[in-house]
């Protein structure tokens, strides 16, 4: 993993990791299977095009605060514990998300509205995931499935053989989000209409689909509470055999479910995202724990680390807590605590 030291020079603003966040972002690293980090640059080049470019020393050679925080990383790697997880693969999250880049190019060709974005959507939901502590694995359509409980899929516009295959033979819960089959190989709506090939699987047509503009917000009941959404919206017609979880206003579908399959038929807000993604789970099997927004959580070898990336102090939850090899239970403004399992 490639990692900045402090100011780089090709965003649109560049402003200073905050004290402590480029410790914390090179062992986030480690914790997700990383095997070298590598902190682009070793000085700050006096001369050319990246004079504006920090790295782990200054341009008069003396080691900058990026520096010295990777010196700490250095020395903490060479505790024993860390050395016995290092030499071990990583084992399977219980949770995947499906991510392609053929969908992300699809969906810039016809985005069929400014603000939508694949990453943005991609990112809502694993937001939600590492935000109720679970560890997520990134997959590729078509990827053998097995190891999982449960499969969120935000958007996948081209549904191959392979992955309707890989799909239909897994036992855990998959998610279909917005505009999933939507499109054919040659680029163009199924003669049968989204989500095309997935029908088999979850007997529903989406038989209309609006962008909407920022703003402009549906309402979506669910059990008792309303929720909103933007950006996307579908209308769906769903076969008897499809329950209904929750509806729009307009008495719509947003939420439907046959047997082990989902679909959401809008792009969630965070709260919405957030509850759907622990009720999957939950129906999976998959214990999870509601963490602060500024804490994560990852596993790797028997060991968990907590992240903090906020300015305040957040304690690790209870029920985690454990023998301490990085940090303790109240853990400080960006920093870390890792514990045994």
């Amino acid at each position: 993993m490639e990692q900045q030291p402090g100011p780089v020079n090709w965003a649109q603003w560049n402003p200073s990791p905050a004290p402590g966040m480029v410790r914390v972002w090179a062992w986030e690293a480690f914790a997700h299977g990383a095997e070298v980090v590598s902190f682009f640059r070793w000085r700050q080049a006096p001369f050319a095009q990246e004079q504006m470019h920090a790295g782990l020393n200054r341009p008069d050679n003396v080691l900058d605060v990026g520096g010295h925080e990777a010196g700490l990383v250095a020395l903490e790697l060479l505790a024993s514990w860390w050395r016995d997880i290092a030499a071990q693969p990583a084992s399977p999250a219980q949770a995947a998300l499906v991510f392609d880049y053929e969908a992300a190019w699809m969906h810039e060709i016809q985005p069929q509205g400014r603000s939508f974005s694949y990453l943005a959507l991609v990112f809502n939901w694993y937001s939600a995931l590492r935000r109720l502590g679970v560890d997520v694995d990134i997959v590729t359509p078509g990827a053998e499935l097995t190891p999982y409980r449960a499969v969120f899929v935000p958007s996948l516009p081209f549904v191959a053989e392979a992955t309707a295959l890989s799909v239909s033979k897994f036992k855990g819960a998959v998610v279909f989000g917005i505009r999933t089959g939507a499109k054919t190989s040659s680029f163009q709506i199924p003669t049968n209409l989204p989500p095309g090939p997935l029908q088999s699987l979850l007997p529903i047509k989406v038989t209309r689909v609006e962008s909407l503009r920022p703003g402009l917000l549906r309402k979506v009941a669910w059990g008792n509470r309303s929720y909103s959404c933007g950006t996307w919206v579908e209308t769906i017609e769903a076969d008897p055999s499809v329950s209904v979880l929750s509806r729009f206003e307009s008495g719509s579908p947003a939420l439907l479910r046959r047997e082990r399959c989902y679909y959401l038929a809008a792009w969630p807000e965070r709260e919405l995202c957030l509850d759907i993604v622990e009720h999957v789970l939950a129906d999976a099997g998959v214990n999870t724990t509601r963490l602060h927004e500024d804490v994560r959580i990852r596993r790797r070898g028997g060991i968990t680390f907590a992240f903090n990336t906020g300015i305040d102090s957040h304690e690790v939850p209870a029920v985690l807590a454990r023998d301490y090899l990085l940090g303790a239970q109240l853990i400080g403004a960006r920093n870390l605590s890792a514990w045994r399992e």
